[in-house]
């Protein structure tokens, strides 16, 4: 049986590399027909044979694939932005890098799965595999490309100071740019450098800049170019004696101190509780080998259904959980990898005439307080989706949890089926370990009970008489224990199929899971709740940068905020289209629409440089509080995250109870009290 099994694997290994090999060379083909971009490549690789150059071949090819595959390109997309935003690749060294991310990831994918599939038969540790790999998977890939992003987030500081001296000399910004790159041309940031320097220098450099801006690694580089480009375009000014484009400067190096003090400490908490929320995985099978050693009571309740749920419960909660982790950990600048898809898979599931008539009857209908809510919450979240997206979400996680609920439930009775002959019985198990000869002779009374209960588990009015008299016409004894026994275990095996009342259970799961997407969009909205505050003190700092400025307005201003907002962006970006028509009605709009106090005095400052003051005046309250505001902003930074980490404790620490109380604990507390009724029960009897 071992070697049919293993030339099987070997059979569907062969089959299987057979497929990518044809497949990859369609793809390959594909890509020599793409004249433009092949030329262009073998222009970089020429007609060389070295390894590097065969490599750099295969990962151009793979890139090709993992574009074009539907899983593939979400995360071959998203590894390509993020290789662009911290790295000054070309278009052949992006591609070549993301083709060769992708092509280890799904080699470790591949690899990982067929060894561990194929060590194990139990369907919990196939299981507990496919979350782990999918999970480390996604770590090595963030790994390799977003520690480059956090090394420039910390060189700005660095940068700022020789770009400092630089002015000092100088007075120039070009010449200043210059010499930086010159002094750190080994740092990761002087790609970053250098682009800024390229676009304000540019012939068109308001278009350059927004180029830029969409790349940016964070928001401090483009605070960075545009205060550059405006004291570049408009020329600097002295206040109080200072230069005020080294002040902003200043403003800018603060802000970022704050941002890696806040990230650390974020990155700190939340990398423990993330490996907390994950180590269950590991510990589930350890735990029960432990108790069935020295508790031979639980035995039963192991390898019986009810365990399996157990055992679901905690992948199940291990999955979501670290979902959530990453969602609450998660910064308001990696929204922008949401909308990396042109096309999404829900917008083509909507097409589907079906679907389409589906999720038009369950969205709300127009003009409606529910449709507007959730249409609200979409925007607030700035998440990519529509409302029709949303519900194609709903209906496919109703759908996926039904099913996969009816798959468990059949999987629970198959537990249950083979439990009946192979479970140990009650009379031997006890609370200490079971010996060597009671496993023996409960083993034994097992398969006897089998060999009854197999020819008597298709008879439905089986009775314990007609047991003893068939058992007793062969010639055999048998006690009244047994037959109890047997007649229980095919009661048990003729009860197993699906009941109307499991469908329900299905449908009820499938009908919970519905609102999840709604309840994901809501922990999102109040995620950006909680930032919020910290972004109404960075529209602070870029209004004390900016006030200074000669020349500028009211309408640059909205565009800046508007630039480096996230859960403003959609009410800012609505007052800067009507600004046109009328400035003050926009802004009085813009006023109404967000209900937060300091959001409003910055837009009631905004108002009055509209009517009647200059902008510096309108704000100059901001240049005589601001100390008071910095100190504001770093309270508000230890709230944030003290919420956060609160929030990741809750969620990171649950699949650790649920193991620890519903695996272990609680089982072990059950089968004792329901051993000491029966020990009880058998001193009354005595």
């Amino acid at each position: 049986m071992i070697v049919y099994i293993a030339l099987g694997l070997v059979a569907f290994s062969l089959l299987g590399i057979i497929g990518l090999f044809i497949y990859f060379q369609s793809v390959k083909n594909k890509y020599k027909k793409n004249s433009a971009l092949f030329q262009k490549d073998q222009m970089v690789v020429g007609k060389k044979t070295s390894i590097s150059d065969i490599t750099d071949r295969i990962y151009q090819a793979f890139y090709i694939i993992s574009v074009s595959t539907p899983v593939l390109k979400y995360y071959a997309r998203r590894t390509r932005l993020k290789l662009e935003m911290v790295n000054d690749y070309t278009e052949y060294e992006i591609r070549r890098k993301t083709g060769n991310i992708m092509l280890s990831s799904v080699i470790f994918v591949f690899a990982g799965l067929f060894i561990f599939l194929n060590v194990t038969n139990d369907l919990y540790m196939q299981l507990i595999t496919i979350i782990a790999v999918v999970i480390v998977n996604e770590m090595m890939i963030n790994f390799r490309v977003g520690g480059v992003a956090d090394k420039i987030l910390r060189q700005l500081p660095e940068v700022f100071t020789e770009i400092r001296h630089s002015f000092h000399e100088h007075g120039m910004i070009e010449e200043a740019f210059n010499d930086a790159i010159d002094e750190l041309e080994d740092k990761e940031i002087m790609p970053q450098v250098r682009r800024i320097k390229e676009a304000i220098t540019s012939e068109d450099p308001e278009v350059q800049l927004e180029r830029y801006y969409d790349t940016a690694p964070n928001r401090f580089l483009k605070l960075f170019a545009g205060v550059s480009y405006l004291t570049m375009e408009l020329g600097d000014r002295k206040v109080d004696g200072t230069s005020v484009y080294l002040k902003n400067l200043n403003n800018i190096v603060n802000d970022v101190y704050l941002e890696v003090l806040k990230r650390d400490k974020i990155n700190y908490m939340f990398r423990s509780l993330t490996a907390i929320a994950v180590a269950p995985i590991l510990f589930t099978n350890i735990i029960q080998n432990w108790a069935e050693s020295n508790f031979s009571a639980l035995i039963n309740f192991y390898s019986s259904s009810f365990g399996f749920i157990i055992k679901s419960l905690i992948l199940v909660s291990i999955f979501i959980c670290y979902y959530l982790l990453r969602l609450i950990r998660e910064d308001s600048e990696q929204i922008k990898f949401d909308r990396i898809v042109t096309k999404k898979w829900q917008e083509r599931a909507y097409q589907i005439p079906i679907v389409r008539r589906i999720v038009d009857g369950l969205i709300p209908a127009e003009y409606t307080t529910k449709r507007k809510k959730q249409t609200e919450m979409i925007k607030n979240t700035n998440a990519f989706l529509t409302l029709e997206w949303l519900y194609v979400n709903k209906v496919t996680a109703a759908v996926v949890a039904f099913v996969a609920t009816l798959i468990l439930i059949l999987n629970m009775h198959y537990i249950d089926f083979n439990g009946v002959f192979n479970q140990i019985s009650e009379e031997f198990l006890k609370l200490g370990k079971l010996s060597e000869a009671d496993e023996q002779a409960a083993k034994m009374m097992a398969e006897e009970d089998a060999e009854y209960v197999n020819m008597y588990r298709g008879d439905s009015k089986i009775t314990k008489e007609q047991i003893k008299t068939d058992i007793e016409a062969k010639g055999n004894t048998i006690s009244d224990e047994q037959i109890e026994r047997i007649y229980n275990k095919v009661q048990s095996v003729q009860g197993i199929y699906l009941k109307f009342w499991e469908l329900l259970i299905a449908l009820f799961v499938g009908f919970i899971v519905y609102f999840m997407p709604n309840l994901l969009l809501f922990m999102r909205n109040k995620m950006r709740e909680m930032e919020k505050e910290n972004e109404i003190m960075q529209f602070q700092s870029i209004i004390l940068m900016l006030m200074y400025i000669e020349r500028i307005d009211v309408q640059t201003m909205l565009e800046w905020l508007e630039r480096y907002s996230y859960a403003f962006k959609d009410a800012i970006a609505t007052a800067l289209n009507n600004y046109e028509a009328g400035a003050t009605e926009a802004l009085e709009e813009l006023k109404d629409r967000i209900p937060n106090k300091d959001f409003k005095r910055i837009v009631e400052g905004l108002i009055s440089s509209v009517e009647r003051i200059p902008i510096r005046e309108a704000f100059d309250e901001l240049e005589t509080e601001r100390t008071f505001y910095y100190e504001k902003r770093k309270e508000g930074n230890e709230r944030l995250v003290q919420k956060k980490v609160s929030m990741g404790k809750a969620i990171g620490f649950t699949p650790m109870i649920i193991l620890i109380a519903g695996y272990f604990v609680g089982p072990l507390m059950l089968v004792s009290i329901m051993q000491m009724s029966t020990y009880f029960t058998q001193m009354r009897g005595m």
